[in-house]
């Protein structure tokens, strides 16, 4: 006989682990602890995340572009990291394991750029964010060259007796579409 407790395993329990890592932590949005709390609260021992955008906006009942957000700033300020749409990692200095050694370990293994416990923890983040907003910037404005658009010829002066009644679309000196017919 199949439950749902059966069809939704339980994650292993978490027995340890260390949050000094929050005494670092940098000012983000308010939605990105919002996230960080629901996904500590939802991870399996060593920090794996297994979630999508949808799923966290429904459980935090909030829209998805509000989810979408916090984890930027969850993953610019390094307390997350994305391995792929739907899998997340708590940073090792902030979730939890099944033992004493496996996550200490496992803060061990951490590259020196992604520990929280530095003096210029604020000023990394505020410098991440930074690029990303530069980056959206220049990703912006080439988009933006490559769509301008020429303005149309001023409007002859019509003679309403002998004026002929235009379609939108060749008022605004654009070709007409054609539909297909079937």
């Amino acid at each position: 006989m199949r439950t749902a407790a059966s069809a939704h395993p339980e994650p292993p329990e978490l027995t340890y682990g260390t949050f000094n890592g929050f005494a670092y932590m940098p000012a983000m949005p308010g939605i990105a602890y919002r996230v960080l709390f629901r996904l500590i609260g939802t991870q399996e021992p060593g920090g794996r995340c297994l979630v999508t955008e949808e799923e966290l906006a429904e459980a935090l009942a909030v829209h998805r572009s509000m989810v979408g957000r916090g984890l930027q700033a969850l993953i610019l300020s390094k307390l997350v990291f994305r391995q792929a749409k739907g899998i997340y990692f708590l940073n090792p200095m902030i979730s939890g394991a099944r033992s004493v050694p496996e996550h200490l370990e496992a803060i061990g293994a951490l590259d020196p750029a992604d520990r929280l416990d530095v003096d210029d923890y604020q000023e990394r983040y505020e410098a991440a964010v930074a690029r990303a907003e530069q980056e959206k910037r220049e990703k912006r404005l080439g988009r933006g060259t490559t769509q301008v658009r020429s303005k149309p010829a001023p409007a002859k002066p019509v003679d309403e007796e002998t004026a002929e009644v235009l379609s939108l679309s060749t008022a605004r000196g654009r070709a007409r579409r054609r539909t297909s017919r079937p």
